[in-house]
């Protein structure tokens, strides 16, 4: 409820300072003692809250004007305490503020005391920041500078004191802000000095309406010189490198994800950010980048991470068994179905399923995932109630998904669905810098599991590491360490510790896996093979040692999906 009441101003000198005091102090006391607001206005204003002394002040009231006093309650304030307040403040104007100053004159002067200490308090403040300060009314003429203005533009008070900015810089930002109103932050300009400095211009507001501007200013004129001289030197390169990994913060839960060279650190930015999000994400790599991992800290670093993480290598469950592995079953669905099973979405219901070898899913169960991908919903194996699940997915392969859909092995509208977020790991090839990292943790790693004390590895032997391609990736260079360190004699891994086919040596018997009627042989020393070609010799040499896709998936630390696959490719079965 708003309550206003007319009075005539008696005062001799209208508002002047102390009776503006005695106003403000006044209307605290009746707003505390009735909980209301009481405004003040006259014939040509707006209404002013009477607890700022400038602003009363600034009303500019003379001596018989008509004055409008309002009091809106608060809270649970009674309609009569704003009439009542109201009231008391229209008698106070009307009064002789003389005979009451002489009342209450100690209560005034401390209050203008008060004030006065608070403007000495604001002055120092001012004059103590070491950025420049410029205020300018609305007219465009400045009205203050601190003792930091005056030294960056290298000018005295009676240069820029009551000068008009609409004739020393009619260009500039402080008049763009007053025309406009609209705050420019981190504005650069450059003066004839050779000065260069960076500027936050303001634009100030009194009751709706623009009042002048105020400008912050620093001088950045030493540190553009600095930034000029860095680009100068070689360590630029190293600078701009660490500034890269700095902005590129990652998760504690990429922690496993060994490396620092560029496409790593794009990658784990790219996860974190994924992390942050609900979005389905594809993870596509060659076999032993790292999927797994990144699967891993996507779910700990996100808001999911107090859920369950269920793994599911679709590749390695058959075909016919997938549905009830991922959806459940009821009791008597099918022969051996002796009770109700619970599938990996509704184990992982709150939380994350990761996929993985998603390509090798066969087109029947690709349908009914892209029902839950799109619902969040399934039936059980034989069952005909629908659950609905709360889970994020996360999708891995080691297949181009690109082509399978293109050829016909991958329903086009399932990619899309997995492929909101794609994020493609890189070949251990491609990040060369990255494989002492990874020797030195896996060395440190399998020492401590062995308990085989290992000093390092010689120079030539990591040249060598660096220098072999690595068809198996990241899993490979583990398995080679595992195997070196296993084996090795000494404390040191030297270049003799190394596989034959590593340091390019021609081993002592040639690798024939006959089949089909191919032979597959080694190359001879010296020569540069292809990639397929090494591999078909990995995976010939692997099933010769073996002896099944199992145990040579096992030797070679990759499904043995996988190794099934590349003996096909390759006519080794």
């Amino acid at each position: 409820m708003i309550v206003e009441k007319e009075a005539v101003l008696k005062s001799e000198n209208g508002i002047h300072v102390r009776v503006a005091a005695m106003l403000v102090q006044r209307a605290e006391e009746l707003g505390r003692r009735f909980g209301v607001r009481l405004f003040l206005r006259t014939e040509r204003s707006k209404p002013t809250e009477m607890h700022n002394l400038m602003k009363l002040i600034g009303l500019r009231a003379a001596s018989g004007d008509r004055l409008y006093v309002s009091a809106e309650t608060e809270g649970g304030s009674l309609p009569e305490a704003a009439e009542q307040a109201a009231e008391a403040m229209r008698e106070l104007l009307e009064s002789d503020f003389e005979e009451r100053g002489a009342e209450r004159i100690h209560e005034v002067d401390k209050l203008l005391h008060e004030n006065a200490l608070m403007q000495q308090r604001l002055q120092m403040i001012l004059e103590a920041v070491q950025d420049g300060i410029c205020v300018v009314d609305h007219a465009g003429l400045v009205t203050y500078v601190n003792p930091a203005y005056l030294r960056i533009v290298h000018k005295t008070p009676e240069m820029v004191v009551g000068k008009s900015i609409y004739e020393t810089a009619p260009e500039g930002n402080r008049c763009a802000v007053l025309r406009s109103g609209i705050a420019r932050i981190g504005s650069i300009s450059h003066k004839k000095d050779g000065t260069t400095l960076v500027a936050n211009v303001t634009p100030i507001f009194v009751e709706g309406e623009i009042a002048g501007v105020v400008s912050v200013s620093k001088d950045i004129t030493e540190l553009q010189t600095m930034m000029e001289k860095l680009s100068q030197v070689s360590a630029r390169a190293e600078y701009l490198e660490q500034e890269l990994l700095r902005t590129k913060k990652t998760a504690q839960a990429f922690a496993n994800y060994i490396g620092k060279s560029g496409k790593v650190v794009d990658v784990l930015a790219l996860a974190t950010k994924a992390a942050a999000s609900a979005a389905t994400v594809l993870i596509q790599g060659e076999s032993g980048t790292g999927k797994e991992v990144i699967a891993e800290g996507i779910h700990y670093a996100s808001s999911r991470r107090r859920g369950p993480y269920i793994r599911v290598n679709c590749g390695a469950i058959p075909g016919a068994l997938l549905e009830s592995e991922l959806f459940g079953h009821e009791k008597g669905a099918f022969t051996g179905a002796v009770k109700k099973k619970l599938g990996k979405f509704e184990l992982a219901d709150g939380g994350t399923i990761f996929l993985d070898e998603i390509g090798e899913m066969d087109k029947n169960m690709q349908v009914k995932l892209l029902r839950v991908l799109q619902q969040r919903e399934f039936y059980r194996v034989g069952g005909e109630e629908n659950v609905h699940v709360d889970v994020r997915i996360i999708a891995a392969t080691n297949r181009n998904l690109e082509q399978l859909v293109k050829e016909g092995g991958f329903r086009e509208d399932l990619y899309y669905r997995l492929n909101v977020i794609p994020l493609v790991l890189p070949p251990l090839r491609d990040r060369v810098d990255d494989i002492p990292l990874l020797v030195e943790h896996f060395i440190e790693k399998i020492s401590k599991e062995t308990g085989r004390p290992v000093q390092g590895i010689a120079p030539e032997a990591m040249d060598l590491l660096m220098h072999y391609r690595w068809p198996g990736n990241v899993r490979e260079l583990e398995n080679v360490i595992e195997r070196v360190i296993t084996l090795m004699d000494g404390v040191r891994i030297e270049t003799d510790s190394l596989p034959s086919y590593i340091k390019g040596e021609r081993v002592s018997e040639p690798v024939r896996v006959v089949s089909a009627g191919k032979d597959v042989q080694a190359a001879p020393d010296g020569e540069v093979r292809t990639w397929e070609e090494y591999e078909q010799e990995i995976i010939a040499h692997a099933l010769k040692m073996a002896g099944s896709f199992n145990a040579a998936g096992k030797m070679l630390r990759i499904s043995h999906k996988t190794v099934a696959a590349k003996a096909r490719k390759y006519n080794l079965v």
